[in-house]
């Protein structure tokens, strides 16, 4: 008897959906994607509670007579492709005839389409179908979504919070707009707008629209142009940097795609321009021939494979580098002095003793030694200045060797220790400021800050939204003048990325990231005054022998092992 046997329609579909359809913005994007194949010109989304409730998609496109609307349910039934050579020039979003199937067959799905003058409304449930009747309705495609996954609750585990699922469906509609200006795009939940794009509008009234207005006008055109591929778009000046690359959208042929070797490309073209870890501000739109690229190397699309790709990167590099590096940028000086401010405690942090690891060595030549210290009474002896080596390393001495200071670890472990100690008061000292100061967000940092305005207050930001930006009226008194928009976006970028986290981690992994980025550099000379300022402060330390990331700051040399070297032990 056999055991294999061919799943019913309605079976399959249900499998696809687990595929297809993984969040309520899947569902959006399927739904959004159709309408903009249709050639809509305006498409509007209309969300009840994030999309739970219901999902609906109204557009003015070319419509569906009685038997495609019928036929649109059906698995791989496309008007999107016809021949195998199709595959290979595709130019549409969607293209696989599984997406309506797939939402149906874990939904209730009604549909109204017209065109001209005649009018079809489809009903689906969960995959089959309800009923078709003659309909009234404006020309386009009218398609309604409810009850989803009502019958495969289990899909609801994969759902995350309502507010998350908005601001991904916020992000993805940004996305779109900026893929299509030419079209007009509104979504609103619970009735309330969300965003509105009047499709008449250039690049950079979209940007102000999606960020800032600020932002918007930082933003440089650029265009280039070789054998295979036209880029355009634009770029920030280096001054408008951000935390994260989500502010950077790529367009292949107007599809929104996901690529780090493209993002790191556009990173490289600010090297030496903006820290490290920070991202411009950026949209580039990729223009070229659909048959030398494959979109169909990802389940979503979202990656696209390029023939000659270096020299679509090069072509990136060659066109924003020079672009950029004309830019006369005014910035906040970075800090090149050690001072006394900068290293002092509000409150002095008490010593204690406390057992670390025995005391190890470490190899750094043919039988040559020298001891990293780890020791289990954490004091740093009584140490002469002696100079510094290659703009890096502190040289010390005393009766018993030579000690070599790591000047960016011992000022990275001095400050995480100080601003960990700040952020775990149950209330910390903050300032008032005169003038608000605004932090543009991204739709899904909003979104997600929005609901948690409370417990910012717990990292002593207080502030409100204000369309896409925070506007902070307090900020922590330990914030360093002149990073202090900076401090407060970190702030934001952790929690947002680490919400699910008890507190004392995020604080931990706050107080390293600020430390690291704001610290003393390597390569960078200071006095002896400085120096030893940064010894003192490095003495207060509860742990004093390593970063907060677990190198070691101080290595001794031993004056025996010294001697050894110059044959001067007997």
């Amino acid at each position: 008897m056999s055991v294999i046997k061919k799943l019913d329609q309605v079976l399959a579909n249900k499998i696809a959906a687990g595929e297809v359809i993984e969040s309520l913005a899947n569902v959006v994007k399927e739904l959004v994607e159709n309408s903009i194949d249709a050639k809509s010109t305006q498409i509007d989304i209309e969300l009840q509670e994030s999309g739970l409730k219901s999902i609906q998609v109204t557009d003015n496109g070319q419509g569906m007579d009685e038997t495609d609307a019928v036929l649109a349910f059906e698995r791989h039934a496309t008007s999107k492709i016809e021949t195998v050579n199709d595959l290979f020039r595709i130019g549409s979003l969607g293209f696989r005839g599984e997406a309506l199937p797939s939402i149906a067959a874990v939904s209730r799905v009604e549909l109204v389409s017209t065109q001209t003058n005649s009018s079809i409304e489809v009903v689906f449930e969960d995959g089959h179908l309800i009923h078709q009747k003659p309909a009234s309705g404006n020309q386009g495609t009218k398609i309604s979504v409810t009850k989803l996954f009502y019958t495969t609750p289990a899909r609801f585990k994969y759902l995350k919070s309502a507010q998350y699922e908005l601001a991904s469906i916020i992000n993805l509609i940004h996305r779109y707009a900026l893929a299509y200006p030419h079209i007009s795009f509104r979504l609103t939940n619970d009735d309330k707008l969300q965003f509105v794009s009047p499709g008449e509008k250039s690049l950079v009234d979209l940007m102000a629209n999606i960020y800032s207005k600020d932002i918007a006008r930082s933003l440089i055109p650029f265009s280039g142009t070789s054998r295979d591929y036209d880029i355009h778009g634009m770029v920030s000046s280096p001054i408008i940097n951000r935390s994260s690359n989500r502010y950077i959208h790529l367009f292949v042929n107007q599809r929104a795609i996901q690529d780090p070797r493209i993002i790191y490309a556009i990173r490289e073209c600010y090297e030496q321009l903006i820290p490290k870890n920070r991202y411009p501000i950026a949209v580039l739109y990729i223009e070229c021939d659909p048959s030398i690229i494959d979109v169909n190397i990802h389940p979503r699309k979202q990656e696209v494979k390029f023939s000659e790709y270096n020299l679509l990167l090069e072509l990136i590099k060659n066109t924003i580098t020079p672009l950029v590096n004309q830019i006369q940028i005014k910035q906040t000086p970075i800090e090149t002095n050690i001072t006394q401010k900068q290293f002092e405690f509000h409150e002095p942090i008490k010593q204690y003793q406390e057992k670390l690891d025995l005391e190890t060595e470490e190899t750094i030549g043919p039988e040559t030694k020298v001891q990293i210290i780890h020791k289990e009474n954490p004091k740093i002896p009584d140490l002469e200045y002696i100079g510094q080596y290659t703009g890096t390393y502190l040289l010390f001495q005393n009766e018993t060797g030579l000690y070599l200071v790591d000047q960016h670890a011992a000022a990275e472990r001095i400050r995480y220790e100080r601003y960990l100690d700040q952020m775990n008061h149950r209330h910390q000292e903050t300032q008032d400021l005169l003038v608000p100061m605004e932090l543009t967000l991204d739709p899904e940092s909003r979104i997600l800050i929005e609901k948690h305005l409370d417990r910012l207050i717990d990292f002593g930001l207080i502030g409100k939204i204000h369309a896409n930006s925070l506007l902070l009226e307090r900020i922590p008194s330990w914030f360093y003048p002149g990073y202090e928009l900076q401090y407060a976006e970190e702030v934001v970028q952790t929690f947002v990325k680490e919400q699910n986290l008890e507190k004392t981690a995020v604080v931990d992994d706050l107080a390293k990231s600020l430390a690291c980025k704001h610290s003393l550099k390597a390569n960078h000379y200071i006095t002896e005054t400085e120096s030893q300022r940064l010894l003192q402060d490095l003495r207060q330390c509860k742990r004093p022998f390593t970063c907060p990331h677990g190198r070691p700051i101080i290595v001794e040399l031993s004056i025996d092992k010294i001697e050894h070297w110059f044959n001067r032990v007997i």
